[in-house]
C-alpha cells in the first residue's frame, strides 16, 4: 500500500521535472535539426564571450557591493542599516524594464560619457541584483557565532583579522553562491541588457530575443542551448553548496 502511494506522490514531481528539463531540450533539439547548417559560429562565440564577460563583471561588482551591506545587516541592526537593506530590496522588486528605462534617462541626461557603454549596464545590473548576494551573505554571517571572533581577539587577533579568519572564511561558500546567483540572473536578463548594452555588442539573451521576435526559432536555438548549458553551471554550484550546508559539510 505504501509503495503504491509512493508512486502516486512521485507522479506530480515527474511531471514537473519533465516539463522543466526534458521538454525544453526536446524543443531545442527540434529547432537545431530544423536549422540545418544555418549556424553563425562567429556571432555565437561573440555573444557567448560578451555574456560571460558582462555577467562575470556584474557578479563581482554586485558581490563587492553586497559584502558590507550583508555584514552590517547581520551584525548591526540599526535604523540606517535597515533602511539601506530595504532600499536594496525595493530596487530588486521593481520590474527590470522600469529600471532599464530609468537608467536610459539617467545615462542620456547625467552620464552621457558612459551611455551605451559597459559601466552603465553594470550599474543597472547592480541596482537590480545586489540583493541576490546580500541575502546569502547576511544569512551566513548571522549563522557564524560571534563568540568565535571574540575568542580569536582574545588570542591576539585584531578585530578585522578575527573577522576575516573566522567569519569570512566560514561565509565564503555563501558569498560564492550569491555571486553565482547574480551571474546566472545577469546571463538571462533581457530588458536591461537590450536597452543598455554597448553599441555593437550582443549577448546570448539579446540574440535569442532578436531571432525569436521574427519567429526564426532555428536561428535562435543555438543561443537558447548555450543559455541552458552555461546557466546550469552556477545552478549546479548553488545546488552543491546548498547540499553541503544541509549536511553540515559547509561548516568545516
Amino acid at each position: 500500500m505504501a509503495g503504491r502511494w509512493t508512486v502516486v506522490a512521485w507522479l506530480p514531481v515527474a511531471v514537473v521535472l519533465t516539463a522543466a528539463l526534458i521538454v525544453p531540450f526536446v524543443a531545442l533539439g527540434d529547432w537545431l535539426l530544423a536549422g540545418g547548417v544555418r549556424f553563425d559560429a562567429q556571432r555565437w562565440w561573440s555573444a557567448l564571450g560578451a555574456t560571460v564577460w558582462l555577467s562575470g563583471v556584474a557578479a563581482v561588482v554586485c558581490t563587492a557591493a553586497a559584502l558590507p551591506l550583508g555584514v552590517l545587516a547581520a551584525r548591526y541592526r540599526t535604523r540606517t542599516t535597515r533602511m539601506l537593506e530595504g532600499a536594496a530590496y525595493l530596487s530588486h522588486g521593481l520590474p527590470s524594464i522600469v529600471v532599464a528605462i530609468a537608467m536610459v534617462s539617467v545615462g542620456v541626461l547625467l552620464l552621457r560619457p558612459i551611455y551605451q557603454r559597459e559601466p552603465l549596464l553594470i550599474l543597472a545590473y547592480a541596482v537590480l541584483f545586489v540583493p541576490l548576494a546580500v541575502g546569502s551573505i547576511r544569512s551566513a554571517v548571522e549563522a557564524a557565532p560571534i563568540r568565535l571572533e571574540e575568542v580569536a581577539r582574545s588570542l591576539g587577533r585584531s578585530p578585522l583579522s578575527a573577522f576575516c579568519t573566522v567569519t569570512a572564511r566560514g561565509a565564503a561558500p555563501a558569498v560564492a553562491a550569491g555571486a553565482s546567483l547574480v551571474l546566472l540572473t545577469c546571463m538571462k536578463e533581457l530588458p536591461v541588457t537590450l536597452l543598455l548594452h554597448p553599441t555593437g555588442t550582443s549577448t546570448l539573451a539579446t540574440q535569442l530575443w532578436g531571432h525569436s521576435f521574427v519567429s526564426d526559432y532555428a536561428a535562435a536555438a543555438p543561443y537558447a542551448a548555450a543559455l541552458l548549458v552555461f546557466a546550469a553551471i552556477p545552478t549546479a554550484v548553488l545546488g552543491l553548496w546548498s547540499a553541503n550546508i544541509g549536511t553540515g559539510d559547509g561548516r568545516d
